[in-house]
């Protein structure tokens, strides 16, 4: 059961601050490519760029040279950016037809932020504690008040 909590709090703490917090591969799909230069990619930090694929307007599957963008992971949110003189191709327009793959996370367990790892450890613990909702007054909570206030501080962008 500790196992399967830690895993849920980990999955919880990567969603409720858009960050990956081990390496872990993750895949962006979009309908085309964006009207600006950058693809923003939706959780940080990014180690690398695995590929960018996409669906020509003949239909068939291309890979996008790595040579024609980089990725800037030091912007928030991190970005995969056209190089000078370049621009994204045509594609067909339909669902899924760019897609995106690429490394995120920190690393290992030892390279995660320790407030992360915090985060991690008040939800495991509050969970193996209240098996249900905890009464705050008259309010019911499922999370302490303390996973809150730590996590504002490593949130970024407008979506959980």
């Amino acid at each position: 059961q500790l196992q399967q909590l830690i895993k849920a709090a980990r999955l919880k703490v990567e969603q409720d601050t858009r960050r990956a917090l081990i390496t872990q591969t993750r895949v962006l799909k979009r309908s085309s490519f964006p009207g600006k230069i950058a693809i923003e990619l939706p959780a940080a930090p990014v180690q690398s760029i695995t590929s960018i694929q996409y669906t020509d307007t003949g239909g068939s599957s291309q890979t996008f040279s790595s040579s024609l963008y980089s990725l800037d992971a030091n912007h928030t949110p991190p970005l995969v950016v056209l190089d000078y003189g370049e621009s994204w191709p045509s594609v067909r327009g339909y669902h899924n037809d760019v897609v995106v793959t690429y490394v995120a996370g920190y690393g290992t367990a030892t390279s995660v932020p320790e407030t992360a790892k915090q985060m991690v450890l008040l939800l495991v613990r509050h969970w193996f504690d209240n098996s249900s909702p905890v009464i705050v007054g008259t309010t019911a909570s499922t999370i302490p008040l303390t996973y809150d206030t730590i996590a504002a501080g490593l949130k970024w962008g407008q979506y959980p």
